[in-house]
């Protein structure tokens, strides 16, 4: 009977320990994505074990209970560490949190934005410090006006007899710019306020200094989607560049918050700063170009005319008055004085009467019809030679309903009397009802964000990104890619960007890429265009 009740001891004790679900402090840094990848478990699932995270990020000090998982962690001792391929690269980000996955690991876009949202974006008030040699909680105390009890309050898991060297600590945010407090230093985390910059001495020595501006964190989901997908792309890039020996040094600034973005880059140090990719936005380009005149930026999809007084702007996508000079170019090599037509829609009026003005100053006597109505397009019987005349059919319109119209009225025509020809691609020319009469008439037009799926390097790069990233490249990806490879080749070894480097054609997936200047001591812009044509 005593044996007995021994053993009943010993499985109710084991029952209770195993019952046990295990728990987690959150540290400062730590976010879901890092914690799941500790424990070897879904986000998912921790939100489910913990209900208040799905409504927010993990707060430090915080209790969390870790499902079970009877798979075995492969990865329990890796930390949310940077993204760093090559030992002579470092990625930072100011305002926003850094972390990788080993190469062999997919990572999803989800994946990269909690590794790269910190949680002082969501929480302003507070700054991340990191302690330094000699450093205790009463000279903090003194040094940021804070008392040693708000400091143990912030920090439950700080040691009694107060913090160690390289421990990092969350303390109210008294001085949104902050621009004398260190940042922390290191080759894995760095981490700062928004409104703050790298010293000058922690960027490697003999590499290009690289800062790039993304709304990471906009209420906007879809210009949230947007800098994610670029930024994936960019990702890409770097590695690729890595691997070939590029050194350069990333940092990324979250634009998020537009009232205070002037702020932000006033109190930013860009002392040592190469090359600005982004933002995005005509408004913050200009902000930024006005206040960084010697250093390069990248505007990596607005054109806009208002960006074209700005010397130290770089446009890479193509203007649409260079769009309409080379389709004008590729319309006049064959053009035997047949009628031309140009459907454009309202938007699209002073580019229809662009087109126009180039054929006519090169061929004057050229017939060419300007319309917003499809069913005037049509052809007519020569009355001396008894046959069908042929015609050029314009399309300058991004406008569904009006290309829809454009291409059912081509299939009411002679298709072999007819040069079809379009300033922009659109899906529905690869629908089963219009694609094999455009094949046959040969249908032409320019596109930016065309990839031959088929070509050996675009195939090898669009399979890299689907293994890192778990899926396809769409066109904001793609540029993110093109943009980041085709400018850091262009910049040399000491991160200077010179004129003729400028002028070289270089392939990309998207597009080609050479640069002219809008006008002397005027923005540079894109001049390369692919113009496709179905054959």
């Amino acid at each position: 009977m005593k044996k007995f009740f021994i053993l009943l001891s010993i499985l109710l004790f084991n029952a209770f320990i195993f019952g046990q679900k295990k728990q987690h402090i959150v540290e400062a840094k730590e976010t879901l994505y890092g914690i799941s990848k500790k424990y070897n478990v879904s986000i998912e699932d921790l939100k489910r074990e913990n209900p208040k995270l799905l409504e927010r990020t993990p707060q430090i000090g915080e209790k969390l209970s870790i499902p079970e998982n009877n798979t075995p962690n492969k990865v329990s001792n890796s930390k949310n560490v940077e993204l760093e391929e090559n030992s002579n690269n470092k990625i930072s980000e100011i305002g926003s949190s850094k972390g990788n996955k080993s190469n062999s690991e997919n990572i999803s876009k989800d994946d990269i934005i909690d590794n790269i949202v910190r949680q002082n974006l969501n929480e302003p008030n507070y700054i991340y410090i990191t302690i330094e040699p000699k450093e205790t909680l009463y000279s903090l105390s003194k040094k940021y006006n804070v008392s040693i009890e708000t400091i143990q309050k912030l920090n439950p898991t700080m040691d009694i007899h107060g913090p160690k060297i390289g421990e990092v600590l969350k303390l109210p945010n008294k001085n949104s710019k902050l621009k004398e407090r260190k940042v922390i230093k290191s080759d894995t985390i760095l981490n700062e306020s928004k409104n703050t910059s790298l010293p000058s001495d922690y960027y490697s020595k003999d590499a290009i200094n690289v800062v790039m501006i993304l709304p990471f964190q906009s209420k906007s989901n879809k210009e949230k989607e947007l800098a994610l997908d670029f930024y994936s792309g960019a990702k890409l890039a770097l590695d690729s560049l890595s691997n070939n020996g590029k050194r350069f040094n990333l940092s990324l600034i979250d634009n998020s918050d537009g009232t205070n973005f002037v702020d932000m880059i006033n109190s930013y140090d860009f002392s040592t700063t190469n090359l600005i990719i982004g933002p995005l936005f005509k408004s913050d380009l200009i902000n930024v170009a006005k206040i960084n005149k010697n250093i390069p930026i990248i505007s990596p999809f607005t054109s806009s005319d208002e960006l074209d007084d700005y010397s130290n702007i770089i446009m890479y996508n193509t203007k649409e008055q260079t769009l309409i000079e080379k389709l004008a170019d590729e319309l006049l090599k064959k053009y035997d004085g047949e009628k031309i037509y140009i459907l454009y829609d309202e938007n699209n009026y002073q580019n229809a009467l662009y087109l126009q003005s180039l054929i006519l100053s090169r061929k004057n006597n050229a017939e060419v019809i300007l319309t917003q109505n499809a069913q005037e397009i049509k052809t007519e019987q020569n009355l001396v030679t008894d046959e069908t005349d042929d015609i050029y059919a314009v399309l300058i319109s991004d406008k569904e309903s009006l290309t829809k119209q454009y291409l059912d009225q081509l299939l009411e025509l002679n298709q072999s009397n007819v040069f079809p020809i379009s300033l922009n691609y659109s899906y529905l020319f690869d629908l089963p009802k219009y694609s094999n009469q455009l094949l046959q008439m040969g249908l032409l037009y320019s596109d930016t964000n065309y990839v031959n799926e088929n070509g050996f390097n675009e195939e090898k790069t669009l399979n890299s990104y689907k293994k890192k990233f778990c899926e396809s490249l769409n066109k904001y990806s793609v540029s993110g890619f093109d943009v980041t490879y085709d400018i850091l080749n262009r910049v040399d070894s000491k991160g200077n960007l010179a004129d003729h480097s400028m002028k070289i054609e270089r392939k990309q997936l998207s597009n080609k890429y050479y640069f002219n200047r809008v006008k002397k001591s005027g923005a540079w812009t894109n001049q390369g265009v692919r113009i496709i044509k179905l054959m």
